[in-house]
C-alpha cells in the first residue's frame, strides 16, 4: 500500500504543474494533462529518493501512467486527429504512448529487488518527462489553438471520465 505522505506530494506536485500550465495558457484537458504529469514525476522522485517505496508505488505509477496514456489515445488523440496540422504531432505521441507501455512491461518483467529495476525505472522516468514535456511545449499549445478553449473543456470531461473508468479497471485487475 503506498504511503498516504508519498501519494498526497505527489498530487501537490500536480497542483503546481496544472497551475504553471494555466499560467502558461492551457486550459481544459490539456491543463488536466498536465497536472497528471506532474503527479506521475512526483511518484518516480519519490522512489528514486527511496528504493525502499517500489514495492509500494509502482503499481500506483504504472497505473497513473497507463490509465493517462489509455485515456488520451481513447478521448484526447482522436479529435485531434481530425485535424490536419495535428497529425504528425498525433502520430508521433502515439508512438511515444507505445514506448512507455513497453517500458512498463519490462518493469513489470524484471524483479523490483535488482538494480536492472532501478536503472529501469530511472529511465522511465526520464521517458516521462521527455513525453511530457514535448506534449506540454509542443501538441498542447498546438492543438489549443487547432480547436479553441471550449473544445478543450469539453475533452476534458471525456478524459476525465475515460481516465477514471481505466484507472478502476487497472486497480481491480492488480488487487
Amino acid at each position: 500500500m503506498a504511503n498516504p505522505i508519498d501519494i498526497v506530494t505527489a498530487k501537490v506536485k500536480g497542483v503546481q504543474r496544472g497551475m504553471e500550465a494555466r499560467r502558461e495558457g492551457l486550459v481544459g484537458v490539456f491543463q488536466t494533462l498536465a497536472r497528471q504529469h506532474g503527479e506521475a514525476a512526483a511518484l518516480v522522485d519519490r522512489v528514486k529518493g527511496d528504493p525502499d517505496k517500489r514495492g509500494s508505488l509502482w503499481p500506483k505509477i504504472k497505473i497513473a501512467l497507463i490509465a493517462h496514456e489509455q485515456a488520451e489515445l481513447a478521448a484526447v488523440y482522436p479529435p485531434l486527429a481530425r485535424h490536419r496540422e495535428l497529425q504528425d504531432l498525433v502520430e508521433r505521441h502515439g508512438r511515444e504512448a507505445r514506448s512507455l507501455e513497453d517500458m512498463i512491461t519490462r518493469l513489470d518483467s524484471t524483479t523490483a529487488d535488482r538494480d536492472e529495476w532501478m536503472s529501469l525505472l530511472v529511465s522511465l522516468g526520464e521517458t516521462v518527462l521527455a513525453h511530457a514535456a514535448y506534449e506540454e511545449n509542443d501538441i498542447f499549445p498546438t492543438a489549443l489553438k487547432a480547436i479553441g478553449a471550449d473544445a478543450a473543456k469539453q475533452l476534458d470531461d471525456a478524459f476525465k471520465s475515460a481516465y477514471k473508468d481505466l484507472e478502476a479497471s487497472l486497480e481491480q485487475a492488480v488487487h
